[in-house]
């Protein structure tokens, strides 16, 4: 059977088709909130730093609180798991969109709203084999993957940028609080997942078993290039996204764009993607996962670094009547395309070198280091931006993803068995 038989097979499956529609629809709704909310947030007080502080309230709770997340999933039962943090997530974004402009009600309900989502992921995951065969359990997780990159360009760079334009940020919170609570009542419809019997510990054994998987984790990191190196691959992705997540409207204002218009390029941008992944799948046999993450890395910086230069020549240009739109259109594009080379490119070299027992715990902690990796850069881009400017920070944080790439591919090499890094041909062929 082949792979695009394999999935609409898959998805026949009313249950797995249930539990894909919940991804779905709170991936995609998620992405759409954070738009709406960047746009309202510095359409509001004009400050990157605000963006900054939105951006933080959703990722600290994921830095703090991911690699504990699934020992918690582990002693409840799957199904309430999903269905209690996407109610109170639907009602807490129900007052994202009754909060107006207010930013501080905003802030907190956003910090909500993070809380209840950390969960969520690993109760996913862990509801997966409960549903699909083991036969068709790769094909399963090929299918969530391809929807969680697809969410970005669908909810941050579509739907939620056209709803914003015809109706405004608070109504594209309202639509976000319906797929919530489509999401609620789509889990109540799944089967029960009662906790498996080696998950019934004491509280105080849970937490020392927490706490060992948890070095043990960081342990198999520090010690293996082959699963350190995707992480740090992940990671600087990840820190261009949160950079442009959160100075993306101070560049729009730059090329003569209003915040609302931020569309025209983080539309480009999720095309990009949507382009890059498909490559990927393409021609990505060709190149080892390392050399495409490594290459990724470097194109990415380069474009980076051209949209801060665009971002300098718009306000140079505009007294003459000169737009750099279209080559920020154009960049922006080849940026995101980029950016999905990386991602996935980490991902499955990441997932190809991790043992198995230890599977669990790396996604804990890779969790807790990505979300590092996006909100570090975020909270410091945001306020040196305002004393400074969007488009130098932007081409600061293009540079250093440029210089990750470069350093990965000359120093960051494979390693042989007594700990020296290899060099020559298997080096050259990228290990």
């Amino acid at each position: 059977m082949t792979e695009r038989a394999a999935a609409r097979s898959i998805l026949r499956d009313p249950i797995f088709a249930r539990l894909w529609f919940i991804q779905a629809a709170t991936q995609v709704g998620g992405n759409m909130a954070l738009y709406a909310l960047t746009v309202l947030v510095f359409d509001t007080t004009r400050s990157n730093t605000a963006v900054g502080a939105l951006v933080a309230s959703f990722v600290l709770p994921q830095i703090v609180l991911s690699p504990f997340a699934g020992v918690v999933v582990d002693r409840l039962d799957l199904r309430w798991a999903l269905v209690g943090p996407n109610i109170a997530r639907a009602l807490l974004t129900a007052g994202l969109a009754a909060a107006g402009a207010n930013v501080p009600m905003l802030l907190a309900l956003n910090l909500g709203v993070s809380l209840t989502s950390v969960a969520l992921t690993p109760a996913e995951g862990s509801m997966i084999p409960r549903v699909v065969p083991r036969a068709q359990l790769q094909t399963a997780m090929g299918i969530f993957n391809l929807t969680l990159q697809a969410s970005f360009a669908l909810g941050f760079a579509f739907l939620g940028p056209l709803l914003v334009t015809i109706a405004g940020p608070s109504a594209v919170l309202a639509v976000v609080t319906a797929l919530y609570v489509a999401a609620s009542v789509a889990c109540i419809g799944l089967p029960s997942a009662p906790p498996n019997r080696e998950a019934q510990e004491s509280g105080r054994d849970a937490g020392m078993r927490v706490i060992h998987e948890l070095q043990e984790g960081i342990r198999v990191i520090r010690g293996d290039r082959e699963v350190s190196r995707p992480i740090v691959h992940q990671a600087a992705g990840a820190s261009v996204a949160g950079v442009l997540g959160v100075l993306g409207p101070g560049l729009a204002i730059t090329v003569g764009l209003q915040p609302t218009q931020l569309a025209v390029i983080i539309v480009p941008l999720g095309i990009g993607v949507v382009i890059g992944v498909f490559g990927l799948r393409r021609f990505g046999r060709h190149l080892s996962h390392r050399r495409a993450a490594e290459g990724g890395h470097i194109v990415l910086g380069l474009l980076t670094a051209s949209l801060a230069l665009a971002g300098g020549l718009g306000v140079a240009l505009a007294g003459f009547g000169v737009s750099v739109l279209p080559f920020v259109v154009a960049v922006a594009t080849c940026a995101g395309a980029a950016y999905a080379v990386v991602s996935v490119s980490a991902q499955t070299a990441l997932l190809e070198s991790m043992p198995s027992q230890v599977r669990g715990r790396v996604f804990g902690v890779l969790a807790s280091i990505v979300s590092a990796a996006s909100l570090a850069p975020t909270l410091l881009a945001g306020p040196l931006a305002d004393r400074v400017s969007a488009s130098l920070v932007i081409g600061i944080v293009g540079l250093g993803v440029l210089c990750v790439g470069v350093w990965s591919a000359i120093a960051f090499g494979p390693k042989d068995r007594s700990g020296r890094a290899r060099s020559g041909q298997s080096q050259a062929t990228g290990g």
